[in-house]
């Protein structure tokens, strides 16, 4: 059985890093985290595919010395919005981003589990710094709430039985919802 962590933007992520001791067979990055995590990245996923580039999640990991991504996702809407800005971010594979049966966005957290379970073929994946509340995200220093992660949760809820019981959570909404890892 292969587990994938799925690094999200939120306060928790550091906390839920050092927290989680179960097996780490490969690592989703999502936005921001992607520039967090030192190890191995096997895809960075982003609902926003132009921020690889604009952001400079890309050129800030290789800033640190830290090994590209293997693969790196935006949605399959993105790649209008790539195109139109004439955005080259090489490498970048589109796909989409709602499991079978969603018809709502999870946010890219939800997202990067979709692109673990299914396009990379993970059994499980253990979601940190993804709690889904309205609490900052990590990188925030002015501390600002999430406002908008209420309004993902249906996407959340809208994910099959079947997916939902392949992944836990470290924290939050999502600890609730899906339980901690066993």
């Amino acid at each position: 059985m292969t587990t994938a962590l799925v690094l999200g933007g939120g306060a928790s992520l550091h906390d839920d890093i050092a927290a989680y001791t179960g097996p780490i067979d490969g690592v989703i990055t999502v936005n921001d985290a992607l520039t967090e995590w030192s190890g191995g990245v096997d895809a960075a996923v982003s609902l926003h595919p132009q921020y690889f580039e604009q952001k400079g999640w890309l050129a800030n990991r290789a800033t640190k010395g830290l090994a590209p991504p293997k693969r790196i996702f935006g949605h399959t809407e993105g790649e209008r919005i790539i195109g139109m800005r004439g955005i080259d971010v090489p490498g970048l594979e589109f796909t989409d981003y709602r499991f079978p049966g969603q018809e709502k966005s999870g946010s890219s957290g939800l997202f990067a589990a979709k692109v673990a379970l299914i396009d990379l073929g993970f059994d499980k994946v253990v979601f940190c710094g993804v709690p889904m509340t309205p609490t900052p995200h990590f990188w925030d220093d002015r501390k600002e709430p999430w406002k908008t992660a209420d309004g993902f949760r249906g996407g959340w809820l809208a994910v099959s039985d079947e997916y939902r019981a392949r992944m836990a959570s470290m924290s939050g909404w999502t600890r609730i919802l899906l339980g901690g890892p066993t």
